[in-house]
């Protein structure tokens, strides 16, 4: 736990240091006992405090935010300032039994990969190839919690904090801070639920970012730019309106199964130790569009098929 000395500062707060009961949690956090309430981890680490802890993670004004300051300035000296540093957008689930820990209701847990009693949270990872680490978070707070004043004062979420916003939200704003810490990474990754989120990439093209996400296999593309054939006013008569050009449209799954067969080639991912990771790519210049937005936004759909056959 030599760590703990690098962040003791944090944890001095109105003259008061109470880094020793940091660094009996932290040590609980990674102990042996199954459940890590502060019950278990005072059994669990030798001349831990009880009442210590429960005011330094209940009452205890010191600053997350200066603490994760750190970690992200850390993280990216590590990994950051590459040609392969990324921030990885993700989301996570923590199961509750009760109803009192912020945030907590029944809803999807990806850990467990159906509805359950849980809290969720969206994070942002530093990586550089095969290395990770933690550099942001933020709790997702449903609406009905936001609706509940007195539920929200009971369990102490700051006035400004008691906001709704979706987990694309989260993670831009994850994105903006990242930015703003001056973190180095030359594009930003996540899974399927932040690909096809469309206001999420188009704030991240918007402001300069290059990306590569999962998306879904029903998401629809266009051949080419649907938003430049949209009708335009003609000679009055009936519809008033001159005939609209149309543009050729498919689902992921579509293009996919009609054009990767005969278009897609190998390449070596990398080197690992058991020699060339190698797969089997087919990369198409496709648009995407809501069929209401101003401008449709070109992309670039990557299908990736490994040496097993899968994608």
């Amino acid at each position: 736990m030599e760590l703990c000395n690098d962040y003791g500062r944090h944890f001095v707060v109105k003259g008061k240091d109470v880094s020793g009961h940091a660094r009996s949690y932290l040590s609980g956090l990674v102990g042996t006992q199954r459940r890590k309430n502060i019950g278990r981890i005072g059994e669990d680490v030798e001349a831990s405090n009880y009442q210590g802890m429960q005011q330094l993670i209940s009452d205890s004004p010191w600053s997350d935010a200066a603490v994760m300051e750190q970690v992200a300035q850390e993280a990216d000296g590590l990994l950051g300032g590459h040609r392969h540093s990324a921030l990885y957008l993700d989301e996570s689930s923590f199961v509750k039994k009760g109803d009192a820990s912020v945030g907590v209701q029944r809803q999807y847990c990806g850990r467990l990969g159906k509805l359950e009693n849980c809290q969720v949270g969206v994070f942002g990872c530093l990586g550089g190839e095969e290395r990770v680490a933690l550099v942001d978070y933020r709790l997702f707070l449903p609406e009905a919690w936001v609706k509940d004043e007195e539920r929200c004062a009971k369990t102490k979420i700051p006035p400004e904090q008691r906001v709704h916003r979706t987990k694309a939200q989260l993670a831009l704003e994850i994105v903006r801070q990242s930015r703003q810490r001056g973190l180095r990474f030359a594009w930003i990754g996540g899974d399927e639920i932040y690909g096809t989120n469309r206001a999420l990439t188009d704030a991240l093209e918007d402001l300069g970012e290059d990306f590569l996400m999962d998306v879904s296999s029903t998401l629809q593309l266009y051949e080419s730019d649907p938003s430049l054939h949209r009708p335009k006013m003609g000679r009055p008569g009936k519809g008033g309106h001159a005939p609209r050009r149309e543009v050729r449209v498919q689902t992921v799954k579509q293009w996919s199964e009609e054009c990767f067969a005969a278009e897609s080639r190998w390449l070596t991912v990398r080197e690992t130790t058991r020699g060339a990771l190698r797969a089997h790519l087919w990369v198409k210049a496709l648009w995407q569009w809501d069929g209401s937005s101003a401008a449709a936004r070109p992309r670039l759909l990557i299908v990736r098929q490994e040496e097993d056959g899968t994608f």
